[in-house]
Order: structure tokens, then C-alpha cells, then sequence
């Protein structure tokens, strides 16, 4: 969208960027990612816990991948789909059958802070908490882990998922705390800082709404990562990352699609440009709890108002697919057609079979992202053609996740609309998993749910037959778009703009920059 493109000279100029450079003390001449050892990644928001039962942010799970322990790591296997594979914290771990996965440890790992050696009692304490954390359906089958030895044990699950090593052990929520000091926090859980590390780097310092610093850890018994240090900088601002990446104060950033398109056209000198496809999906929610948006037929009439196409025109330069679910191209469920369509007449008279007239909303999304910002005032100005008057209300990205929790406050009593987007494993259970009704209050926003959807959540965990499994997400998604809560936009592939003395950046089935596996040219 032409708003919000800048040439470089507009970029050079804008005084918004020079001073949220400046205020992190990034400045133009010192080109301080140019140093060989130092990798300097942006960071959109700031970090704000670290314990892998409550964190939310990207940044978050780039420090836990890189200071903590896992069993299992994701792989791209050779058909071009994602799997998994041992990690360097194991001698073995393998799937016994369908509800059993047997782990050996690797010997002598030590944990920072004097937390000891890491046991298969770290691994037990570890996976058995997420259970009544925030990130519960990632384990949607655990019963328990058995622990054999001081370096064996058991995952045990209740009924055999065949998606538990992807969606699980080799993600966030298979990473390992140290029970000896964890146990003992209140209710044992904490945010900041970790409070203990064993990985190929170190979290070293961190300055609030600025920056993190992670040194290699000399120690480490592992493949070695190729820089010494890595600097993850806040900078808030999109052009003002533009900017820093541009001039070479950071190595690394993600992009919006305007600046891909840019990019494409005539990339900034010393400045390349990578995109994948990630696992990333993108929808407008209704809150069904407000009064407001209480009947279906107003949140169909608001489905019918919006034409999906013009917000991937005019918000993600059209370089992004339309989505008609939440389960990404390229994955088993994958949907490629909706029920619903744009048609201002049909959503005219769902609002006059309601009886609803002068409709006020307010919708809401992270202010520092632009394409989401956009489509919110694409929104806007749709829905004001079918006489529903919309304030477009960004907020800060940490205010934002915020919003729908239960644990942070009534902030989701008042929330009516918002552009959301959420990134997922590759596995349709996983894509899904965040709608289930135990998920209300948490990332279950819409306060949405269904039985034949739960049902059929049950249903996909054990269901091994590709077919029969695709189809049991088609389904899931049909019902979630018959409750009206959901107006599907996008699957957006991730742009990233790096420095060309880096490799092309290593990036996730998420979409997420991974750091450790980065590398110089």
C-alpha cells in the first residue's frame, strides 16, 4: 500500500527513525553490526518472560532456543516437509509405540547458577508442568514422564498423537527447566531472568525495551555457532528498522511486504532479501462475549461486508495468499475454498433481520505492525459501507497479547474486533489447538467453542489415515467459520532483509529466524 512505502531518501529522513535509533543507542555512523563477531537480529517487541509454560513472543523462544535444552530439534526432511531429529542434548530418543517415547540423556551436562547436572527428573518436572500452563495444548496427550534413571525415562502418553515429537518435545514446549530452583518460585513459574542455562549460547544481559545480549557458550559440546555474540535489538519502528538494517547497524530483520517489494526491485546496497512461506495465519476475531457481537447474524453480516482480496492489495502488496482457515498451504488440512463470500447486500440484510442498526466497533492490533494496521482501516472503511462505524485503535505490541487474557486483567470484557495473527507448527493439531474451549480466556479469544469441534479435535490427535485426518481439519475449520467469529485474511510468508555478509538466515517452520544457526559468508 502506498502509505506505506519510503524511498530510501524518505527513509534517510524520517526523523521517527532516526530517533528510535537514537534512542537505543544506534547511531547512523557507527555501523555497529559490521562487527565480524557480533550478529545484531531486530526485535519487534520486547521480551518479557522466558519460561516456556507462559512466554509469547518470537523473541522469547529465540532465547530459549538458544540458552536452553531440548530433546528434539525440527528438520526439513528431503520431500520438502518438516519432521525431527535427536538433539545434541541426547544420546537417543525414539518412538516405542504410540503412546510411549524413551530419551537417554547425554552424560554430564551442567546447568549455570550451580543448578547441577541436567537428569531425566529436569525433563519430568519440565514436560508434566505444561500441563497447567498456558501453552497446555501443545501436550493435548501427555499422561506423565517415567522416570528409569538419573539420564532415562519415558514420555507417557494417554492416548497415542501422532504430532507430539513436532508439536512438542522438538518445540518451545519441550524445552527443559531446571527443576531444583524452578520448584521452588512461587507457584514455580518466573519470567525474568532465566534461572539457569545450558545451550550454544548465553543470555548475558538484558535492557528492558531495548536490547539482549547472548554470548557463546565455551563450554558448549555442541556444533559451534559462528558468532561469538548476538545482539537482540528492539526497535520498534518498521522504517526505523529499515533504516538500521539499511545503514548496517543490524545484521537482520524481518520486512513488510511493501519493503519486500521494494527490496525486489532494487535492493539497498549490501542488503539481500529471503522469504519462506512460514506457518504463520492471519484472521480478524470477534469477541462473541461482547453484547455486542452476541448474534451470529451480526458477526456473518460483518464476514459478508469485507472484501478479503482488497486487504491483500492494498495491506500486504499482494505478494500474500488468501486463506479460508487456519491451517496453512502446504499442511494436511488445508483448506482452499470458504462458505462465505464478499457481498454487502447479503450482509445489509443479516444486520436488518437483527434488528441492528448504528453499530459502533472498535478494532484493534499491534501498533508496530504495519500490514495488520492497514487491513484494519481497510476494515474500517468496508464496514462503514454497511453503516457499522469502526474505530481503528492500535496498541502496543505488549499491550496487545495482553488484551484477551483472562490473567492480565478485564481488558477482554471490553475487546469487540482485532487483526491477530498466530504461528503454528506443522501439524494441523497444532493450528487449531488455540480454539479449543479450555483455551478461553487464554488464546481462545474469540470465547468461542463448539462440542462436534472438540469432538473432532479428540478425533485428529490418534487418527493415523492422511485422508481421513485432512479431513477431520477441514471440518474443524468449517465450524469455526459458521459461528460467524472469524473473517479469514492471509497465510503471509515471512520477508527478511540481512546484511550480505551473513548466509541466508536460517529460518524455522514457523517463519522465525533462528540465530544459532546462522552463519557468516
Amino acid at each position: 500500500m502506498s502509505k506505506f512505502c519510503m524511498s530510501r531518501r524518505q527513509v534517510v529522513g524520517n526523523a521517527a527513525a532516526l530517533a528510535s535509533l537514537a534512542a537505543l543507542g544506534i547511531h547512523p555512523n557507527s555501523v555497529l553490526g559490521a562487527e565480524n563477531d557480533i550478529f545484531k537480529i531486530r526485535l519487534e517487541g520486547d521480551i518479557k518472560v522466558l519460561d516456556p509454560g507462559y512466554d509469547n513472543a518470537i523473541a522469547e523462544a529465540n532465547v530459549l532456543y538458544m540458552c536452553m535444552p531440548r530433546l528434539a530439534v525440527q528438520e526439513k526432511q528431503v520431500d520438502g516437509t518438516w519432521g525431527w531429529k535427536p538433539s545434541e542434548y541426547v544420546e537417543s530418543i525414539r518412538q516405542d509405540d504410540g503412546t510411549h517415547i524413551s530419551f537417554t540423556l547425554r552424560k554430564g551436562m551442567m546447568w549455570s547458577n550451580d543448578a547441577g547436572e541436567i537428569t531425566a527428573d529436569d525433563v519430568k518436572f519440565s514436560f508434566e508442568r505444561m500441563l497447567k500452563s498456558d501453552w497446555s495444548a501443545s501436550w493435548p496427550a501427555l499422561d506423565h514422564v517415567e522416570v528409569k534413571d538419573k539420564y532415562n525415562g519415558t514420555i507417557v502418553l494417554k492416548s497415542p498423537f501422532v504430532a507430539t515429537m513436532i508439536m512438542a518435545v522438538s518445540n518451545v514446549a519441550g524445552i527443559i527447566i531446571p527443576k531444583s530452583l524452578v520448584e521452588k518460585m512461587k507457584d514455580q513459574k518466573y519470567s525474568l531472568p532465566l534461572p539457569a542455562q545450558c545451550g550454544p549460547y548465553a543470555m548475558v544481559e538484558w535492557t528492558p525495551r531495548q536490547k539482549a545480549v547472548l554470548k557463546a557458550n565455551p563450554d558448549w559440546w555442541g556444533a559451534k555457532p559462528s558468532f561469538k555474540e548476538v545482539h537482540l535489538v528492539q526497535v520498534t519502528d518498521a522504517k526505523a528498522a529499515e533504516f538500521a538494517l539499511e545503514t548496517g547497524e543490524i545484521d537482520a530483520t524481518e520486512v513488510p511486504p511493501d519493503t519486500a517489494v521494494r527490496y525486489k526491485q532494487a535492493s539497498p546496497q549490501h542488503v539481500k532479501l529471503i522469504s519462506s512461506p512460514g506457518a504463520g495465519f492471519t484472521w480478524m476475531g470477534m469477541n462473541t462475549q461482547n453484547p455486542k457481537l452476541a448474534d451470529v447474524r451480526v458477526r456473518k453480516a460483518i464476514q459478508r461486508a469485507i472484501d478479503p482480496d482488497a486487504i491483500l492489495q492494498g495491506a500486504y502488496a499482494a505478494l500474500c495468499p488468501r486463506a479460508y482457515g487456519v491451517v496453512p498451504t502446504g499442511l494436511l488440512g488445508h483448506r482452499d475454498k470458504s462458505n462465505y463470500s464478499f457481498n454487502p447486500d447479503e450482509a445489509k440484510a443479516l444486520l436488518q433481520d437483527a434488528g441492528v442498526s448504528g453499530l459502533t466497533l472498535d478494532i484493534t492490533t499491534p501498533a508496530d505492525d504495519a500490514p495488520k494496521v492497514a487491513a484494519c482501516q481497510i476494515i474500517q472503511s468496508y464496514l462503514g459501507e454497511v453503516g457499522i462505524n469502526v474505530t481503528v485503535s492500535p496498541v502496543d505490541a505488549g499491550t496487545y497479547w495482553d488484551l484477551g487474557q483472562e490473567s492480565k486483567g478485564d481488558a477482554w470484557k471490553k475487546l469487540e474486533l482485532y487483526v491477530m495473527g498466530y504461528s503454528t507448527s506443522p501439524d494441523p493439531a497444532d493450528a487449531t489447538a488455540s480454539f479449543l474451549k479450555k483455551q478461553i480466556g487464554a488464546w481462545n479469544w474469540e470465547r468461542w467453542s463448539d462440542p462436534e469441534y472438540e469432538d473432532l479435535y479428540q478425533e485428529g490427535m490418534s487418527e493415523t489415515d492422511r485422508e481421513k485426518r485432512a479431513a477431520i481439519y477441514v471440518r474443524m475449520q468449517e465450524i469455526m467459520e459458521n459461528s460467524g467469529a472469524y473473517f479469514w485474511i492471509t497465510f503471509p510468508p515471512v520477508f527478511y532483509g540481512y546484511r550480505d555478509r551473513i548466509a541466508p538466515p536460517a529460518i524455522d517452520p514457523n517463519g522465525w529466524l533462528r540465530p544459532e544457526l546462522c552463519a557468516k559468508v
